[in-house]
């Protein structure tokens, strides 16, 4: 039989692997459990190997039909072919990389669910770097790149950071300690005294961290502002002191020791209080009138605090009208 013209059965064999893996792939996933890990791992990779197994040979051929011709490469087709791979065997690791850390990343729910979010986001930027520092070494070797030229354009580098860029490197070393010594995590409300910068911590990057205010507008902080300052992290209190001013009416001044000492006793069983802090109730006198004050602390969680300061208003209110007083409106 003659042979197919140009020589195509290179390119022929390679569209057909591509179209087996696909398939074997294919059929391999949907032999595996539904709900299990495996199944989404071969269906994120079925791409990835597909088409690397169609371009590795395809430009491997193209450059050795062009040699061919009389055109003057630098590269033959053979070290084209294995640095196509190598790029492919990358890209499927990074294509199951995101498909893992995204099934982790749905099962990170409940009380802990904010310590394992932080973990999968350390893991990732591990495997990213890890991945990429390995597969470029590996592309560098094959196409003949020397470890001296690296070496050199190391010091080039170095001479680069110390000349102009220790910004750089100040935030990527401080995005390190973020992961290291972890004063916040995703999730947690944060605040910059200093830098008039508050919100939640949307994302930690190696070099800025993508806060969220109040407002929903995201802030882009660079990591070396969280190493030169001091960061309050409201979401790590354990407790929030809820206080109080609710005014009476001038007649009901008489009544205030009466109303304190009854609702100070009444409160006590109220929950969400934190039993082993004080609770302070007491008359007072302002300029518009009398008025009862409460100090009391719940749990460090806001919602809590929230919950508690308004239990605390309508018992007080409650008991108030039971001792024949009234809670006064006054204008502000």
């Amino acid at each position: 039989m003659p042979a197919p013209p140009f020589d195509l059965h290179v390119p022929l064999t390679g569209a057909l692997l591509a179209l087996a893996s696909w398939l074997g792939l294919d059929r391999l996933a949907r032999s595996c459990r539904p709900n299990g890990l495996l199944r989404p791992l071969l269906q994120r990779a079925r791409l990835s190997i597909s088409v690397t197994l169609l371009l590795a040979p395809l430009v491997g051929w193209l450059f050795d039909r062009l040699d061919a011709i009389g055109w003057d490469l630098p590269r033959d087709g053979r070290e084209l072919r294995d640095v196509v791979l190598t790029i492919g065997v990358i890209w499927t690791l990074l294509r199951i990389k995101s498909r893992l850390l995204a099934w982790l990343a749905e099962r990170s729910t409940g009380p802990e669910g904010a310590e394992r979010a932080f973990l999968i986001d350390v893991l990732d930027k591990l495997l990213l770097s890890g991945v990429l520092l390995l597969g470029g070494l590996q592309v560098l070797r094959l196409l003949g790149i020397s470890a001296a030229l690296l070496l050199t354009a190391s010091g080039i580098g170095a001479a680069a950071v110390g000349f102009g860029a220790r910004a750089l490197v100040e935030n990527l070393l401080s995005g390190v300690m973020l992961y290291v010594n972890r004063p916040f995590v995703v999730g947690d409300a944060v605040e910059l005294p200093e830098r008039r910068l508050a919100g939640s911590v949307r994302a930690i990057g190696l070099y800025y961290t993508e806060l969220v205010g109040l407002d929903g507008r995201p802030a882009y902080v660079p990591n070396a502002l969280f190493a030169a300052n001091a960061i309050v992290n409201g979401s790590r209190r354990q407790e929030r002191q809820v206080l109080l001013s609710l005014p009476l009416r001038p007649q009901d001044t008489g009544r205030l020791a009466e109303i304190s000492g009854a609702l100070r006793a009444d409160l006590k069983a109220l929950d969400g209080l934190r039993p082993e802090r004080p609770l302070l109730v007491h008359g007072g006198w302002s300029e518009a009138g009398p008025e009862l004050r409460i100090e009391a602390y719940a749990e460090g969680d806001l919602e809590a605090a929230l919950e508690l300061r308004q239990a605390l208003v309508l018992r007080a209110a409650e008991l108030v009208e039971r001792h024949g007083a009234a809670l006064s409106v006054r204008p502000t």
